[in-house]
């Protein structure tokens, strides 16, 4: 399968004050690659837009140098082997002709409106795979016992982005402000790894699918945007007393409620 390419010469306003470019501009630039090739290969159709829409759930980089004001860069992005609703992609950074990146991404694909996760088929995709390119996931990262609180941040209209949430590429810069600025000045980040989580997150199917195969695979991903430990709880409910009333505690009171298990997920 043909890698989709771009091309680069960093520009002033893409770099901080020691003259390298930002670490958050290297993921919108993976972003703009993604659907440039997304667009071209299948993965996203002009019928999607408003309906339809991918989102990144783990993301690790790997830099061997950084990259400076005027540095000449070519980007390329491949798809890897998928299956159900787990969608890998992979990035390349080249430089002077080096490969001086790779970055291991999953996607997965969601429906705008009722905000859950959905199949290609339901949006009307036929999508290509690369069943030869299988790689190994990006890093998944544990919460450490001895975390502290040192900043909270309130998300403005000019974060949020056409899937209506907090872009992805800005997590990295609200967290790259929170490191010393010194630390910066003989140092740059060689390795990156990101996990997009949530406090709540629910998912919903035809009850026949809850025997098929799949289904450990949808519970894998959903683990991946989950900060654990949490509460996991399978059930069944008719779609007229709407369960993510009950998925999010607004309600209690439903008379086809029926809870098949109910877990606490932890650290490995």
């Amino acid at each position: 399968m043909k890698m989709y390419t771009l091309h680069y010469t960093i520009q002033n306003d893409q770099c901080d004050y020691t003259g390298r470019l930002r670490d958050e501009n290297i993921f919108v630039y993976f972003s703009r690659l993604a659907t440039a090739d997304g667009s071209l290969s299948g993965f996203y159709k002009e019928s999607m837009k408003g309906k339809y829409g991918y989102v990144v759930s783990k993301q690790s980089l790997i830099l061997t140098e950084p990259i400076y004001e005027d540095d000449e860069i070519t980007l390329t992005t491949d798809i890897g082997h998928y299956s159900n609703v787990i969608f890998p992609r992979f990035y390349y950074i080249e430089k002077e002709g080096r490969r001086i990146g790779e970055c291991r991404s999953i996607w997965t694909l969601i429906d705008l409106k009722r905000r859950r996760i959905t199949s290609p088929k339901r949006a009307g995709l036929t999508l290509p795979d690369n069943p030869d390119l299988v790689k190994e996931d990006p890093e998944t990262l544990f919460t450490q016992d001895d975390r502290q609180l040192v900043s909270t941040y309130t998300v403005p209209y000019s974060d949020i982005d056409t899937n209506r949430h907090l872009n992805n590429t800005h997590y990295l810069r609200i967290a790259s402000n929170l490191i010393p600025v010194e630390a910066y000045e003989n140092h740059f980040m060689d390795s990156i790894s990101i996990n997009y989580k949530n406090d709540f997150m629910t998912a919903t199917f035809d009850e026949n699918i809850m025997n098929h195969e799949c289904i450990e695979e949808i519970k894998t991903l959903l683990d991946t945007f989950m900060e654990k430990p949490y509460m996991q709880e399978i059930y069944t409910m008719d779609k007229e007393e709407t369960p993510l009333l009950y998925a999010m505690g607004i309600k209690n009171d439903f008379k086809t409620l029926k809870i098949l298990s109910s877990e606490a997920v932890k650290e490995d």
